[in-house]
């Protein structure tokens, strides 16, 4: 603990003393970063788009798109560029570390120079050994890896759920998440060696960061500890010493409390970016030291002179930030102060103390004031529409059978079990009827087995026409084709097609698109508007997803949670105070 610690401080220390290189590099990064990687990124997809004649990639068509000769040519080089810039990235900031911690002069164009000769590494055999080091990186990166183009790498919440949701598939992710951490720990030191040791592969780097790891696992995680907690307990200190003056100002001068708020949630921002930088830095440090035992501070050959004349324009430079900021900021909380229309879907009813897709589920989604209820639906062997989400039966009635197996009358004799309670299978008429008595709507996805019978869609839109709920009801399905068919079979009915992924523009005939929040942009959102196409988000289960998409107001948040929906939408009026705002935003930037 006693050397750790002095690492920690050394580290700091190196920081503060070269402070105005550290900024020039990092902002040679950034405009790397956004002027060059970034859309050169946009321009590749698109050119490939344009070349397989694809508009946007589903879960339907990448398996097409990827297999196309001149897409996997643009892949190869995207991925060669993304592993070059994080090669660069890190290995400026450990030789800077490592020339540091001996008080050796340096200059960048040397250190470039110096990382050019390595770079026909990555046009060998050896780049596979670079690949795996970044896999056993990832499960780090979300909270720890300062790579600023692998921070946004995480599984799709959806399949988060999936496997969370039974015991066996939380025991898996944990072992599996607990050996990936393990194995990515003992890899750690792997790029700061290739980097700074001037005759060795990429292998032989992996190989020795096990070695030594080995007998450092130990000092290595404290150092990773105190990297974290310093830099979480800092970004709660400013967070809550940031907010105080808005806190008071809009309790009892609430005129000031929209500028104020705009000025506080630049302050926020500008702060998270420091101290994510400073993590950086210290994590670059800390590596350098820990691997070539520089645990002592050394005498400094080279010590930069900071001139006060050199801080001007850089406090012009984070002034003009501040305010450009500030405007923006307080212009969009200004446009945020609505009561925003985003309807509440209650996902499969409401799960809260009942099965899924039961009876009881769509009566308490109505009571919790739910403006649809989602609901799925299979054909079953004699042609009747059964309301139950798996294939099979084997997770929720225990049993072996296939849903497009079983007519409807032995599946409404079934039980089912979910969280200890239990409940019976119904049929989609038992549930139009229940519903029209609640005076609530249903969000029907239809799910496709392959088993339908050819008139299927024609019999589902007749059942709707007789309960006259044509014209209230929404259906949606993973299949485009049969909604296509289904719109035109049913043009005053509501008709939606769900996707799982998408990259790209869509351009769709239907009325609205379900879509996992994972795969959302603003440009989406906006595009989407234009073309007058509802969007509606699944699957919502975190306070954080829905402030952000109720925010955005897009048309629809699906959700298991819809009583913790309907009151962040209830929130979003004027009276809700600003600083609920701000962390509100803070939490999308975190």
């Amino acid at each position: 603990m006693q050397r750790a610690g002095q690492v920690m401080r050394h580290a700091i220390y190196n920081i503060y003393h070269y402070r105005f290189d550290y900024i020039q590099v990092f902002a040679l990064i950034r405009l790397c970063q956004f002027l060059f990687f970034l859309p050169v990124s946009t321009i590749v997809f698109k050119l490939m788009l344009r070349v397989t004649g694809y508009t946007h990639i589903t879960e339907q068509n990448i398996q097409r798109f990827i297999s196309h000769p001149f897409v996997i040519l643009m892949l190869c080089l995207v991925i060669m560029v993304f592993l070059l810039f994080i090669y660069y990235e890190m290995g400026f900031l450990f030789l800077m570390a490592f020339y540091q911690q001996r008080g050796i002069r340096y200059r960048f164009l040397t250190m470039w120079q110096r990382l050019n000769r390595k770079v026909f590494s990555f046009f060998s055999v050896q780049i596979l050994f670079f690949i795996v080091y970044l896999v056993l990186l990832l499960p780090l990166a979300s909270f720890m890896l300062p790579l600023t183009l692998t921070q946004a790498i995480t599984i799709p919440r959806f399949l988060m759920e999936e496997i969370m949701s039974t015991h066996e598939g939380r025991l898996i992710y944990a072992a599996v998440a607990s050996f990936l951490v393990i194995v990515g720990i003992r890899s750690i030191l792997t790029l700061p060696i290739f980097t700074i040791q001037p005759k060795i592969s990429i292998f032989q780097s992996l190989i020795q960061s096990w070695r030594f790891s080995k007998r450092g696992l130990f000092e290595i995680l404290v150092l990773l500890a105190m990297l974290l907690t310093g830099h979480l307990l800092a970004l709660v200190g400013i967070t809550i010493i940031g907010t105080l003056p808005l806190y008071i100002l809009e309790r009892f001068m609430p005129s000031m409390a929209l500028m104020t708020a705009g000025m506080t949630l630049a302050f926020l921002e500008m702060v998270v970016v420091v101290l994510f930088t400073l993590l950086q830095a210290t994590y670059s440090q800390v590596m350098v030291a820990i691997t070539f035992n520089t645990s002592v501070l050394g005498k400094f050959s080279h010590v930069p002179k900071f001139k006060k004349r050199r801080l001007k324009p850089l406090s012009f430079i984070v002034f003009s930030v501040f305010i450009a900021l500030s405007v923006m900021n307080t212009i969009s909380l200004e446009k945020s102060v609505y009561a925003p229309d985003t309807k509440i879907i209650a996902h499969r009813g409401y799960t809260a103390g009942n099965v899924e897709n039961t009876i009881s589920g769509l009566v308490s989604a109505a009571s919790a004031g739910a403006d649809l209820i989602e609901i799925d639906i299979q054909q079953t062997v004699d042609g009747e529409f059964v309301v139950f989400h798996d294939r099979t039966l084997r997770r929720l009635a225990g049993k072996n059978g296939v849903i497009a197996n079983m007519t409807l009358g032995e599946l409404k004799t079934l039980k089912i079990h979910a969280n200890g309670f239990s409940d019976k299978i119904s049929s989609l008429d038992d549930f139009i009827e229940i519903a029209k008595a609640l005076n609530v709507s249903l969000l029907i996805e239809f799910k496709i087995h392959g088993k339908e019978t050819e008139d299927a869609l024609p019999k589902l839109v007749e059942k709707l026409r007789a309960y006259k709920v044509l014209d209230s009801y929404y259906v949606q399905s993973s299949d485009p084709q049969m909604m296509t068919q289904l719109k035109k079979l049913a043009p005053n009915l509501r008709v939606g097609i769900v996707y799982a992924l998408n990259i790209g523009p869509m351009v769709e005939t239907v009325d609205f698109i379900a879509l996992e929040e994972s795969w959302v942009t603003a440009e989406l959102i906006a595009d989407l508007k234009q073309q007058k196409i509802d969007l509606f988000v699944w699957t919502l289960n975190k306070d954080r997803s829905l402030h952000e998409f109720i925010e955005k107001n897009v048309n629809g948040v699906i959700t298991d949670h819809p009583d913790v929906a309907l009151d962040i939408r209830t929130k979003q009026s004027e009276h809700q105070y600003f600083l609920q705002r701000v962390l509100n935003r803070l939490q999308f930037i975190f």
